[in-house]
């Protein structure tokens, strides 16, 4: 069973993404409110994905910011995924090291599926 990091998403799209995750893969989904604790989760497990908020819903903190820190740690081997509907913020984030991420707005298009099982299949 793979392992998916879910990132500083608000109380109502949290379940939304887990929901996603776990009905289409064999995934355990485990949710990260603060993005400043996501470092010590990445260290302490083998996660395959982790899908990260672009504001986190909870410290307001920039998930862009997170990916770069995490990217600059030689340790830190899991893909870093951002949900964003803001195209210019998407390709920030792959500037930065993450992985092509999707949108609130796609959460449950065929194109997001696709996307994810490159990672949890």
């Amino acid at each position: 069973m793979k392992k998916v990091l879910i990132v500083g998403h608000c109380n109502l799209d949290h379940p939304r993404i887990t929901s996603l995750v776990e009905e289409n893969f064999s995934v355990e989904g485990t949710r990260v409110k603060l993005l400043s604790e996501t470092k010590k989760f990445l260290d302490s497990g083998d996660y395959d994905l982790a899908i990260i908020n672009r504001i986190g819903a909870f410290d307001q903190e920039s998930g862009i910011e997170l990916i770069k820190e995490l990217k600059s740690d030689i340790n830190v081997k899991t893909p870093l995924m951002l949900v964003t509907n803001y195209d210019d913020q998407m390709k920030l984030s792959i500037k930065c090291g993450g992985v092509q991420g999707f949108g609130k707005d796609n959460l449950f298009a065929n194109e997001t599926i696709e996307l994810l099982r490159e990672y949890l299949s």
